[in-house]
Order: C-alpha cells, then sequence, then structure tokens
C-alpha cells in the first residue's frame, strides 16, 4: 500500500505540476526582471516532472533491492521480488514501470540526440561555407554579403558572424552592443538549454507545458543575453542595434540578435523593468528552491521506496 501511494503522489505531482506551470509560469511578471532565474526555474520545474515519472516507474519496476549484505536480508530482497514478479499482479506492474521509464528515457535520449547531432551537423556545414565566403570583420566576427542585415553566432563553431548590411545599419557602438551580445550566448552556452527544452517538447508534444517551456527559454536566452551585453554598452545603444536588426532570423543551429521576441526586447531595453521587491524576490527564491528540490527528491524518493523490502 505505502508504494502504490508513493506512485500515485509521485504521478499527481507530475501531472499538477504540468498544468499548474503551464497556467502560472508564463505570467510571472518578474522573468523579464530576472531572466536567468526564470530559465532555471522552467529547467528545475522540467526536471523535477520527468523525475518524478521516472521515480514512479521504477519504484513499479523494482519492487526492493538489498539495502544490507546479509543472507537474511538478501533472501527476504530475493522473496519479494520473485513474489512480484511471478504473481498476475506483479507480472503488470513491473511490466508498466519498466515501459515506463524506458519509453520516457528512450524518447528523451533519442530526442536530445537526434537535435543535437542535427544542429552539430548543420554547424560544421555552415562553417564550411564561412569557410569560403566570409572575410575577417571588426572585433574577430566574420563578414558575409548580403544587403539583409543580421548578425549571429554558431555555438561549438564560436564563430560570430555579420552581414554587411548590418554592417552599413550598425552605428556607432551598436556594433560592439551585438557582438557582446553574441558572445554573451556563446560563454553562456544558451544552445544546450534551448536544445533540452526542444527536445522534450518534441519527445512529448501532448504535453502543453513543455512546448511552452521551449518557446519560453528561447526568449529567455536572448533577454539574459542583452542583460550581459548591457553591462558594456549603453542600454539605448543595444536597442537600436537590436531594432536595426530585428527582422533578421538565424540559420538553423544558430542563435541571432533578432528574431520575433526582438520587439519586446526593445521596449524593455527603453523602458527596464524596475527591481524586483523583496516579495517578489522571495517568491522567485521559493519557486525555485521547491522545484529544485522536487527534481532531487524524486529520485531520492524512489531509492528510498525500493530499499525498504517488504
Amino acid at each position: 500500500m505505502m508504494r502504490a501511494a508513493i506512485v500515485t503522489v509521485l504521478l499527481v505531482y507530475a501531472m499538477s505540476a504540468a498544468l499548474a506551470g503551464a497556467h502560472w509560469l508564463p505570467q510571472a511578471t518578474w522573468a523579464p526582471r530576472a531572466p536567468r532565474a526564470a530559465i532555471a526555474t522552467w529547467q528545475a520545474a522540467t526536471l523535477s516532472i520527468v523525475a518524478s515519472v521516472l521515480a514512479a516507474g521504477v519504484i513499479l519496476a523494482v519492487p526492493c533491492l538489498p539495502c544490507s549484505l546479509t543472507p537474511a536480508a538478501f533472501h527476504t530482497c530475493l522473496m519479494a521480488m520473485w513474489a512480484q514478479h511471478w504473481m498476475p499482479e506483479g507480472i503488470l506492474t513491473t511490466g508498466f514501470g519498466a515501459l515506463l521509464v524506458v519509453t520516457v528515457l528512450g524518447r528523451i535520449a533519442w530526442c536530445l540526440g537526434a537535435a543535437l547531432a542535427g544542429a552539430h551537423r548543420r554547424r560544421v556545414r555552415h562553417d564550411e561555407v564561412l569557410t569560403v565566403i566570409a572575410r575577417p570583420g571588426p572585433d574577430g566576427v566574420q563578414v558575409i554579403d548580403d544587403d539583409q542585415p543580421a548578425v549571429y553566432c554558431l555555438p561549438g563553431r564560436r564563430r560570430i558572424v555579420l552581414t554587411t548590411g548590418a554592417l552599413r545599419c550598425l552605428k556607432g557602438r551598436q556594433l560592439e552592443a551585438v557582438v557582446a551580445h553574441e558572445r554573451a550566448h556563446l560563454a553562456g552556452r544558451h544552445h544546450l538549454l534551448v536544445a533540452f527544452a526542444g527536445a522534450l517538447q518534441h519527445a512529448f508534444p501532448v504535453v502543453p507545458f513543455f512546448a511552452l517551456a521551449a518557446t519560453q527559454v528561447g526568449d529567455l536566452v536572448e533577454v539574459a543575453a542583452d542583460d550581459v551585453a548591457t553591462r558594456r554598452e549603453n542600454r539605448l545603444t543595444l536597442a537600436g542595434a537590436l531594432l536595426a536588426v530585428a527582422a533578421a532570423g538565424a540559420p538553423a543551429g544558430a542563435l541571432g540578435a533578432g528574431g520575433t521576441a526582438a520587439a519586446e526586447r526593445i521596449r524593455r531595453l527603453i523602458e527596464p523593468p524596475g527591481r524586483p521587491s523583496r516579495g517578489q524576490w522571495a517568491l522567485t527564491s521559493l519557486t525555485l528552491a521547491t522545484v529544485s528540490m522536487l527534481s532531487v527528491g524524486a529520485p531520492a524518493v524512489a531509492l528510498l521506496t525500493i530499499l525498504h523490502c517488504p
């Protein structure tokens, strides 16, 4: 009964967190003020949901593990495992738990591996093209001939690319501002955060939370890179630079300064949000701490449960 109750609690939490997170987290007003904390919250919430489902599957699949090496403890655990595996209800329980774990882990591994491998292939091909058509530009960037203003970086290849159209549009220190933005992407390895969120969206397309997480993380890494760039350049300078390249996208596998969320980012730079109040910081910290503990606590609960041999 205790195992059934723990499994129920873990699965109910996973479903409740997915539903509540999809409703509440996108409306969090503190996210633009603290983009890195918001990214961490989305990631921790995602991990806590996945970990809870996996923990429930492990508890169902593994009746117990020997917590002591004494012959009596080993014999007790062996008998419990034998009883569960050979009773009809035990076979169903074990099979469902194993199927749940293998399916969830397999989908995540397959989609994440495919996403990373595909992005790597695209970056290698793009890098080979740049080797032929690009020329060295100011501040260590690569310049290609294109009238459309665009700025992007190739994570993994550590290249920052500008078009000649961008060079004509960017005035004064705007060039340094967008380059600082792209270097923030490279230093923060933001492509890995985006890849993980996107892989979960593709792995479980029927769960709206993962689709929202992929969108939100993609937008928040841009805001976080803006904040890093404004430590070196004026906010209005960066806003002007983003306005010049706002309509440009980025090649597959790259991260660009423009994009669909550029208008909101420009507004945020012109009218920066105020500093969070103590209450908002407390709520943010409590949310992040809670989902982080749950993402670690679910596997711990599973381990303690299967170490407790009936």
